[in-house]
């Protein structure tokens, strides 16, 4: 089934214009990584300085990444003061110390592969080098397509019924439906986290389930999601800068919010 269209009714917010209240409620940070806590590709100093403060703070950073289970094992064992993550965009669950979880069921590579040659010709779709630290979906170079060839190849790979995604850095496919949102609320169900208490933050398309209306207390988008708004279903409610710019400045309102309590 084709994506909604998304909300035309209220226009993102900056994030600094939101309650007081509603940022000091904030006890975890759902946050993508490529384009939102990245600057030029990499994670750097100051990044890592403010994940250990909001940790410190009481609030907890999860990270949410269409990168590949094997990565974000990485990722969950060397950023300080998180302790789980999210990978292959909430389809499996990464734990430092644990065996890693597929959330949902295995890829069918074969069926994916063939797939991917039916939806795209010219040029044909490049399988991503992680493609071996995959558990649950399937990966390939995004190569410079543009937001609308990309949703017509979507199109082309829900009728064969396989679900497409992409972020700006590859295309994924998968045999059930890939949802930030939904695997963060999966994930939390039973742990008492309430909904208002959280902050969910990216920058692409495969971020667009933190944003749907009424699933989390701040949705939160990098600047550059204004550009994609024709692709993506609900536009979040605020909005920061661009890349790890935004994410400091989230991350500051919210530290700052919480020492004025």
């Amino acid at each position: 089934m084709s994506q909604p269209p998304h909300e035309t009714e209220r226009e993102p917010q900056p994030l600094a214009t939101a309650d007081g209240a509603q940022l000091r409620a904030i006890r975890l940070v759902a946050s993508d990584i490529d384009g939102t806590m990245t600057r030029d590709g990499r994670l750097d100093g100051e990044v890592m300085a403010a994940i250990t403060a909001l940790v410190r703070a009481g609030v907890e950073v999860l990270p949410v990444s269409g990168r590949p289970a094997g990565e974000v094992l990485g990722l969950a064992r060397y950023l300080p003061g998180v302790r789980r993550a999210l990978a292959e965009n909430g389809l499996a669950l990464v734990e430092p110390g644990r065996a890693v979880t597929a959330l949902y069921q295995r890829p069918d590579r074969e069926r994916l592969r063939a797939v991917a040659a039916a939806i795209a010709h010219d040029p044909p779709l490049r399988e991503a080098e992680d493609a071996f630290c995959r558990l649950c979906d399937l990966a390939f170079e995004r190569d410079g397509r543009e937001d609308a060839a990309l949703a017509a190849m979507r199109e082309r790979a829900e009728a064969l019924g396989v679900h497409l995604l992409w972020s700006n850095v590859h295309i994924h496919l998968s045999l059930d439906p890939a949802d930030k949102g939904r695997a963060v609320l999966d994930l939390l169900a039973g742990e008492g986290v309430m909904a208002d208490a959280i902050l969910t933050i990216g920058d692409a398309p495969n971020d667009a389930g933190f944003w749907l209306p009424g699933r989390f207390g701040l949705p939160v988008g990098c600047a550059q999601v204004l550009e994609q708004r024709a692709v993506i279903p609900a536009l979040p409610r605020y909005v920061v800068a661009e890349a790890a710019d935004g994410w400091l400045e989230m991350a500051a309102l919210l530290l700052r919010a919480r020492a004025n309590a």
